[in-house]
């Protein structure tokens, strides 16, 4: 047999912040959060070929963590779980994974406090680093329905040198207030910045600006606490638009889930009263009629705007669609908080770029309504001026039972709107019967008229009636 030549194309790099792994404590008494919290990740083949994967584990101080591995991912929508908590070759504490490939790849990372009241986080991983990255919120000592906010900011040092950084907090009126301490990281390894632990921050809401030294390259991942037990962790933002889009947008509905939107201002100036627009459709089967909202107050460079349902009546209740965020003009960053108020459970995720042109969308995950509890809710977007017709291909993941690899469709989304598909389900409204419960595995989601087409995922602990087992994250557009 003839060997494959393995420089044959470039390599490519996906670097993922596999922060608090295993379960060492995170930090003293006092910090963002006690909780002791472990992580697992899933890579996906993105590429139409095989793809051969290295995986290389980093401490903080840039040294090997563990042993690098190799895997083979075979064709695309190709799956590969590893399980922190369960290798045996990792120390306890935390750092951060390379992952290189012979093409292009996604990831998901998992974050949970396992065998204590849950804690829950994910977010995707990160391609490429930039020399600075925007987070539209944080918070240090702030207080919201939910109880104490305070975060954390993780940051990984994507580049071949070491390099330092600083965090930059921004008030509402788009004043620097406050800088960290310059820090150096290590190439490939990672650092987190606790605020809570920094005494000389203030305290309040912010957004934030993580900058790296001339030629530095870094990627962020925020975690958002939020009472004893409420996590949201999201990644930072390296580039801007002007048209985001929030596929599932929610008003004080019956069961305490709303959203509240944040959009950052990184334009260089200032956007006026009623530039950053809002425009909300009602999903069909909701009842409820279209609204549209807008900032009432000038949005200086850096600072923010938040549109909450849950303290802004003007937003009507019981209302759930999708939103347009329209900023024309001005460059500007979104994010989206799933905020179940009076309870613990929280989720956030990235607002999906309204620019984009793919017509391929893949889900590292899926699980359905398996016997540990984990279900996930998939949102299809249609980001073209069309209506899409889509079909989505689930394939069986290593050691899934049989008959998890199904092929369901065509469906149709129509322009700006979204298609659900709900795997905590087993009948009824965005059901997928012809899955087979306890199946998990990737979805791999095409277009067949040329709109394009996004996704976001909900991951949810079905058997968890208290705590924060709620998860959200973006999935990854493909050729």
């Amino acid at each position: 047999m003839q060997k494959r030549k393995l420089m044959s194309r470039p390599a490519l790099t996906m670097m993922i912040v596999v922060t608090l792994i295993l379960t060492a404590s995170l930090v003293a008494s006092g910090a963002a959060t006690t909780k002791q919290l472990s992580t697992n990740f899933t890579l996906v083949n993105l590429s139409t070929s095989s793809n051969l994967v290295n995986i290389q584990y980093y401490k903080g101080d840039g040294t090997q963590w563990r042993p690098s591995e190799s895997a083979t991912l075979t064709s695309q929508g190709s799956q590969l779980i590893r399980r922190q908590y369960d290798d045996t070759q990792l120390t306890s504490g935390s750092g951060s994974v390379v992952v290189g490939g012979q093409g292009p790849m996604g990831a998901v990372v998992q974050i949970q406090a396992r065998g204590q009241t849950p804690t829950s986080g994910a977010y995707s991983g990160s391609a490429v680093g930039s020399n600075s990255a925007n987070v539209p919120l944080i918070a240090k000592g702030g207080s919201s329905a939910s109880g104490a906010v305070n975060s954390q900011i993780i940051i990984q040092n994507t580049g071949t040198t070491a390099t330092s950084i600083q965090v930059e907090f921004v008030n509402s009126n788009g004043t620097t207030v406050y800088t960290s301490p310059s820090t150096n990281i290590a190439a490939g390894a990672s650092y987190t910045y606790d605020l809570t632990n920094d005494t000389s921050a203030p305290n309040g809401f912010f957004s934030a600006v993580v900058k790296a030294a001339t030629g530095g390259q870094v990627t962020v991942v925020s975690n958002l606490f939020t009472g004893s037990n409420g996590m949201q962790t999201f990644s930072g933002f390296s580039s801007s638009a002007q048209k985001w889009l929030v596929p599932l947008f929610t008003s004080r509905l019956g069961n305490g889930l709303s959203t509240p939107v944040t959009v950052q201002n990184l334009s260089g100036g200032s956007i006026p009263a009623g530039a950053i627009k809002l425009q909300c459709k009602a999903d069909p089967s909701s009842g409820g009629s279209d609204f549209n909202k807008s900032n009432p107050a000038a949005v200086t460079n850096t600072a923010s705007a938040i549109f909450n349902p849950v303290t802004d009546n003007t937003i009507p209740a019981n209302w759930y669609g999708a939103c347009t965020i329209d900023t024309t003009g001005y460059n500007t960053v979104a994010f989206v908080q799933m905020r179940f108020v009076g309870t613990d459970r929280a989720a956030s995720y990235e607002a999906i770029r309204a620019d984009g042109t793919k017509t391929k969308v893949i889900v590292p995950l899926y699980m359905k309504r398996l016997t540990n509890g984990f279900a996930t809710a998939v949102t299809i977007q249609n980001l073209g001026a069309s209506s899409a017709n889509v079909n989505i291909a689930y394939q069986a993941g290593d050691g899934a039972p049989a008959g998890c690899s199904v092929n369901v469709g065509p469906f149709t989304i129509a322009a700006g709107g979204s298609l659900i598909q709900n795997h905590r389900i087993t009948s009824g409204a965005n059901s997928v019967p012809t899955l087979p419960e306890n199946c998990f595995g990737s979805m791999v989601v095409t277009s067949t008229n040329s709109q394009p087409v996004e996704a976001f995922v909900q991951i949810d602990d079905l058997d968890q009636g208290t705590g924060d087992p709620f998860m959200a994250h973006n999935a990854f557009t493909a050729d």
